[in-house]
């Protein structure tokens, strides 16, 4: 009975060798193939100056449009490895406020959009042409800052539709993709 025993624990014990080596195995030698990691990214966004009302709101063109003052939001990347993130333009909604509650939302189809990078304007055009919300698409290479100015403003085109009393309203997220 004793020999009976003192197998058994034998048995175990190399049962849990086995188990255990197998595992180190397959950590030292296969783990990591398939796992993406992802960077740390850091997004620092203006939260004052999101919302086109009538303080600012009349038609304007291009190049006037330059001389607004813009919403401003930075991208950052604190990870060891290149990252890939898009910026998004979502609309909004002000139903607490008084000043907003009984105003309609401006269309799309009635604004304009410069988005500038670094100071240089990288895009511009009506805001109805983004597609799926996304503004822009990018590469931030590691310890990298991107600093980006967005202005959105009435279209000159819209002078003879109805944007009165009307307001926008937006948020800008950005949303990072696997790592490159």
């Amino acid at each position: 009975m004793k020999k009976f025993v003192l197998l058994t624990l034998a048995g175990i014990a190399l049962f849990a060798f086995i188990f255990a080596a197998s595992i180190l195995w397959y950590r030292f030698f296969y783990a990591g193939e398939g796992v993406k990691e992802y960077s740390s990214v850091e997004v620092k966004l203006d939260s004052d100056s999101n919302t086109i009302d009538e303080d600012g709101l009349i038609p304007l063109d291009d190049e006037t449009a330059k001389l607004l003052t813009p919403y401003e939001f930075s991208v950052k990347n604190n990870g060891s490895s290149d990252a890939l993130y898009n910026v998004l333009l979502e609309d909004s909604i002000i139903s607490d406020d008084e000043t907003y509650s009984s105003k309609e939302l401006l269309s799309r189809t009635q604004l304009k959009y410069q988005l500038s990078l670094d100071g240089q304007v990288i895009k511009q055009g009506n805001l109805k042409d983004i597609k799926n919300n996304i503004l822009d698409t990018r590469t931030i290479s590691s310890g990298k800052t991107n600093n980006y100015q967005l202005r959105i403003y009435v279209s000159q085109d819209a002078v003879n539709t109805n944007w009165q009393n009307k307001y926008y309203h937006f948020n800008v997220n950005v949303k990072m993709e696997e790592e490159l």
